[in-house]
């Protein structure tokens, strides 16, 4: 049987450690060679960057799925993966070099991202390939009892891998609905058995506890599939609750530390951001002021994380009554689906519509970002009497990530995506394909169409 995933994926991050420090090695002799270039720092400047490349090339890599065979399990979407991961840890080392006011060559930098990349990628094409072709004639097969319905277990037998296939050896099935448990004893010394999987797909469990106690006491390996939400976009990790070991389902693909470091860094570039673009925010509060009656700001009931409610603020675009008067506009609502644009609102001031063009109206949420109601990148937060007339469950599954300052239907095209299922549809493959560096794509797609005012209403 292949050693546990966990195992195997801590030691290929170890093995990719390793690369990245001798790619930083190879990038400096490489680059110190080169005499028509200006001499760089002496070696023992960059010692400390051997280290930092062995921690953060996998830590990057792995922020991309990259160890995930099962959401990265062809060379062509590795390869993706390790770009994404080359992206990350130049941007990082660059932007840490930046702050820290050190000088370094870097063309250093640069090469030694995409080289350490590189040579992961290597080795996760090379090595499995290694290891399925000798595994067998090394070490021997292990030998499988499949207990469950026999026809569940041919299913899944035939969804083996090849890698998978090579190392195991079925010396057949036990059905614990009928056969007598007393039985699976002389069959496993019979035949020598070394791994019991348990498919508990359409299986009674208060069957299957004296085939786990008899397996305990025989000192047989047990794995058990549970046969339940294969296939599902959710994400699935082993936890311990009261005691025991559960299976915990996300319904998004984000694990909980990447979503704290995703908090964090939402938190910090908000409070920037604010202390940034304060005399613009005043500028803003003074246009509003001096051309329209009523309030700066303008706050609404709004749905975050799971549809709980908070309030965000954006300065107002509107006239003070405007609320009052949507009723009435309800007929020339652009959008197919709970939401309201109008292209031309007659509720909406000179100023405003110049706000609303470039989004400028949105900058005060981020205090909702610094608060922790939203993010900097998630879906788009509805007021909750929209939420509140989605009648199709898959469409709340929007709210399983808290709600941002743009997303991907903001940058690509908006307003002009006139269908909610549309909407949807793009919120629900960024909660399915989340990571940094898709948020800093998006951030940086975000750029041209504040500026040009793609899509705006």
């Amino acid at each position: 049987m292949p050693a546990p995933r966990s195992s195997r994926q801590q030691l290929e991050r170890l093995v990719d450690g390793f690369l990245f420090a001798a790619a930083f090695g190879l990038a400096y002799f490489v680059r110190s060679r080169i005499e028509t270039l200006p001499e760089i720092e002496p070696f023992e400047l960059h010692l400390w960057l051997f280290p930092f490349f062995a921690l953060l090339g996998p830590t990057a890599l792995a922020s991309q799925k990259f160890y995930d065979p099962v959401r990265r399990p062809t060379a062509h979407s590795r390869l993706k993966a390790a770009a994404s991961g080359a992206f990350i840890v130049l941007i990082s080392t660059i932007a840490l070099i930046f702050i820290a006011r050190l000088q370094y060559a870097r063309s250093v930098i640069l090469m030694a991202g995409i080289l350490g990349s590189a040579f992961a990628w290597l080795r996760s094409v090379l090595l499995p390939s290694f290891s399925v072709a000798r595994i067998g004639t090394r070490l021997g097969k292990d030998r499988v009892l499949w207990v469950g319905n026999p026809v569940a277990n041919a299913r899944l037998r035939t969804a083996l891998s090849q890698g998978e296939r090579s190392s195991l050896e079925t010396v057949g099935d036990f059905d614990p609905m009928t056969e007598n448990p007393d039985h699976i004893v002389p069959i496993l010394h019979e035949k020598s058995v070394g791994i019991v999987i348990f498919n508990l797909q359409g299986v009674s469990t208060q069957r299957l506890l004296p085939l786990i106690e008899a397996c305990e006491c025989e000192g047989v390996a047990i794995v058990v599939r549970p046969g339940f939400l294969t296939g599902s976009y959710y994400g699935m990790e082993l936890d311990l609750f009261a005691g025991e070991a559960v299976i915990h389902y996300r319904p998004q693909a984000a694990s909980p530390a990447k979503l704290l470091v995703k908090g964090c860094i939402d938190r910090v570039a908000a409070a920037l951001g604010l202390l940034a673009l304060s005399p613009l925010l005043l500028a803003v509060a003074v246009s509003i002021k001096a051309t329209s009656q009523g309030p700066v700001l303008f706050s609404q009931a709004r749905s975050g994380i799971n549809g709980r409610p908070f309030r965000l603020y954006k300065f107002r675009t509107m006239r003070p009554d405007a609320d009052r008067e949507k009723a009435a506009l309800a007929e020339q609502n652009e959008m197919m689906g709970p939401t309201f644009k109008l292209a031309n609102d007659p509720r909406v001031t000179p100023i405003g519509r110049f706000l609303r063009r470039h989004s400028l109206d949105e900058l005060p949420q981020l205090w909702n970002v610094l608060v922790g109601d939203m993010s900097l990148v998630g879906p788009r937060p509805l007021p909750t009497s929209e939420i509140e007339q989605i009648r199709d469950d898959a469409q709340r599954r929007r709210l399983s990530m808290k709600p941002g300052l743009t997303c991907l239907w903001q940058i690509s095209g908006r307003n002009d995506i006139i269908h909610f299922d549309d909407w949807v549809r793009l919120d629900l493959a960024y909660i399915d394909r989340w990571s940094l560096g898709l948020d800093l794509r998006i951030l940086l797609a975000t750029i041209p169409v504040v500026l040009f005012g793609k899509g705006a209403r």
